[in-house]
C-alpha cells in the first residue's frame, strides 16, 4: 500500500508521462516523417550509409586504330602495346592518366578490366598533370624491352616483361620528356595474351 504522502506526487508524475506520450504520438514532424523535432532518430541496424560514388565508366569496345592488329600470340607485342596506350596521355581530351589506361582495356585480363572500371580515381590527377594540361601536352610514347637479372621464366600461362617507356611531349611550351621502367605481367587466355598488371617501378 502506497503511503498517503506519496500518492499525490506519483499521480502527478504519471499524468505528465501520459501527456508526453499522447503528444508524441499525435505529432508529425515538419518533414512528414513523424519524427519529433529536436530528437535524433538512429538509423535502423544494418542500414547502409549513402556514400558518394564516381560516375559509371563506359569501357571502350575496341582498341584505337593503330593497335587493332596487335599480335596477341606474342606477350612482347601485347606488353608493348599496353604500355604505349597506358602512357599515351593526351591532355587535350583526357581528364587524367586514367582515361589513357581505359584505352588499353581490350588488351587487359577480364579481372583487371573489372578492377580498373569499378575503381575510378576519387581525387584529381595531381599537379604534374595540371602542368601538362596547361601546356596542352600530348605524349608520343615509345616502349622498348628492358631486362632484369633473375626475372621469372615464362610459362604456358604467365609471362613477365619489363619495358622502358619514354614519353615525348608536344605542347606550348613542350614539356620535358619522361622515362620509366614498367613491369607487365601477362596471362594467356582463350584469345591470346592479356595484361594482368601494369606497374611503374
Amino acid at each position: 500500500m502506497i503511503p498517503t504522502g506519496l500518492r499525490r506526487p506519483l499521480l502527478v508524475a504519471a499524468a505528465a508521462v501520459a501527456a508526453l506520450t499522447v503528444a508524441a504520438c499525435g505529432h508529425d514532424g515538419e518533414d512528414g516523417t513523424g519524427a519529433v523535432p529536436g530528437v535524433l532518430v538512429p538509423a535502423a541496424p544494418g542500414a547502409a550509409e549513402t556514400v558518394p560514388t564516381s560516375p559509371p565508366v563506359s569501357p571502350p569496345s575496341e582498341l584505337p586504330a593503330p593497335y587493332r592488329e596487335v599480335d596477341r600470340s606474342s606477350p612482347d607485342a601485347v606488353a608493348a602495346a599496353v604500355t604505349e596506350l597506358w602512357y599515351g596521355w593526351d591532355t587535350t581530351r583526357d581528364s587524367g592518366p586514367y582515361d589513357a589506361k581505359l584505352r588499353a582495356l581490350p588488351l587487359l585480363d577480364p579481372a583487371t578490366v573489372t578492377d580498373l572500371v569499378t575503381h575510378p580515381p576519387i581525387s584529381g590527377p595531381g599537379a604534374d598533370w595540371l602542368a601538362l594540361a596547361a601546356a596542352g601536352a600530348i605524349a608520343h610514347v615509345s616502349s622498348t624491352p628492358a631486362h632484369e637479372a633473375g626475372a621469372p621464366a615464362d610459362t604456358d600461362l604467365r609471362a613477365y616483361r619489363l619495358r622502358e617507356v619514354t614519353q615525348e611531349f608536344i605542347g606550348t611550351p613542350p614539356p620535358p620528356r619522361t622515362q620509366r621502367i614498367v613491369s607487365v605481367v601477362l596471362r594467356r587466355t582463350f584469345d591470346g595474351w592479356r595484361a594482368e598488371s601494369v606497374v611503374a617501378r
